[in-house]
């Protein structure tokens, strides 16, 4: 009986709701502002990393299928993360590890890499000049003639180097887009020349301008990488004794090709039966482990300002609660006079914490999205509306509403109609 009396209530109640809150606008909004940052956060970090996720996987299908690197510490690529005292103490790969990795079975493709300057921020940098232009931050990489079977390598105009050049050791360079047009600035470059840490290269190649659908954005690696024979590598930097082994697994063998290489390996650096394995094993997708590093320390940083947020927007719809009870005594005792029961008033003012704060919410997925797809605009960043987000956002402002507004609604649901109504 007393159910069917409050949902008779429920039409006036809501619109009673309603009208309480825009009649103080400002006060409601101002106290929402906790609430929309923190669902503004929730909804921007989730956009962003869901987006992240998502695009290393695309571009990891889409650039290194099936792609294995071995390599002396445990990762490869950018990290946030130094190698660890037992990493740069051991052997380097060789030249002769990767050219018995080769002979295996199983392997698709097998080329050797060597590294001069950094896939991050370096002090070590290569200098790269052409016509007194220098470059930015270039990456040098001594590979095989076959590398480009092993993952994209997306040549624009000219070609890779051959085996005849590979084998004798031959200056000849294969330019990113980025730094060809740094220090060519719009000339075409075959056939000209580079000089790399003061070594004259003759340029054969130039990789297609970036897409704009790597990583973050851009293939950025694309745009700064440049290419040489192997054994020119050898030739010119004979202190980089460092090799990484590039794999590519046949179809659905990339377990069987990993347990293979590994298990050669760990013979030929003599490893023993009962001891890890003392170099690494990268698949394509670990290369972007920076990006979950990042989003581990976003979330580190980011997720408690969020709930700080929440918790200064709760106490705030708590407060103004508590002030529109104490305003509101009078009505509070005529609506209890007239028949309102407890339980009503308690949904009334229920639902008023519960609609202030799903509205802030509301606004802060909104603002949030929005950012993170105006900020996809700007720089290409990657962004994708992730259901947990918008669905965490307004689970956490609604409960955010009904733990600040079960006090002040029961505070009113108690208070004696007569004594109410004789409130000043």
């Amino acid at each position: 009986m007393r159910s069917k009396r409050i949902t008779s209530e429920l039409p006036g109640l809501r619109q009673v709701v309603v009208d309480s809150i825009l009649a103080h606008r400002l006060r409601s909004g101002l106290t929402l502002t906790g609430v929309i940052v923190g669902t503004a956060v929730v909804a921007l970090v989730g956009a962003v990393l869901t987006g992240l996720s998502e695009r290393v996987a695309e571009v990891t299908e889409k650039n290194s299928p099936n792609v294995v690197y071995f390599t002396k510490e445990e990762r490869i690529g950018p990290s946030l993360q130094q190698p660890t005292a037992e990493e740069r103490q051991r052997k380097d790969l060789t030249f002769e590890d990767a050219l018995a990795v080769s002979k295996l079975e199983s392997p698709l493709v097998v080329s050797a890499q060597k590294i001069r300057g950094s896939y991050g921020p370096t002090a070590d940098v290569p200098k790269v000049t052409a016509n007194t232009r220098t470059a930015i931050n270039p990456l040098i990489l001594g590979v095989w003639e076959n590398y480009p079977e092993t993952q994209n390598v997306p040549v624009e105009s000219g070609r890779f180097f051959s085996s005849s050049e590979q084998n004798e050791r031959r200056a000849v360079a294969v330019l990113g887009s980025g730094i060809a047009e740094q220090v060519f600035a719009g000339k075409d470059p075959l056939g000209e020349f580079i000089k790399i840490d003061g070594r004259l290269f003759t340029v054969i190649g130039v990789l297609r301008e970036s897409s704009g659908e790597g990583v973050i954005g851009s293939d950025e690696l694309d745009e700064r990488v440049i290419y040489i024979p192997f054994d020119t590598f050898r030739k010119y930097y004979p202190g980089i004794e460092q090799t990484v082994i590039v794999v590519r697994a046949r179809e659905g063998r990339v377990d069987e090709t990993i347990d293979e290489v590994t298990t050669l390996l760990r013979v030929r650096r003599q490893v023993p039966a009962d001891e890890p394995n003392n170099f690494g094993v990268n698949k394509a997708e670990q290369v972007f482990d920076l990006v979950n590093d990042t989003i581990a320390v976003l979330g580190a940083i980011i997720v408690p300002i969020a709930l700080a947020s929440l918790f200064v927007g709760g106490v705030g719809v708590m407060n103004v609660m508590l002030v529109s009870v104490k305003e509101r005594t009078v009505e509070i005792g005529i609506r209890r006079a007239v028949g309102a029961t407890r339980r009503a008033i308690l949904y009334q003012f229920l639902s008023e914490a519960i609609l202030l704060t799903s509205s802030g919410g509301i606004i802060g997925i909104s603002a949030g999205l929005f950012l993170a797809f105006a900020f996809r605009l700007v720089v290409s960043f990657p962004a994708v509306v992730p259901v947990w987000a918008v669905v965490a956002g307004l689970f956490a402002s609604v409960t955010v509403g009904l733990a600040a507004g079960i006090y002040p609604a029961y505070r009113a649901s108690v208070l004696d109609p007569v004594d109410a109504m004789r409130a000043p």
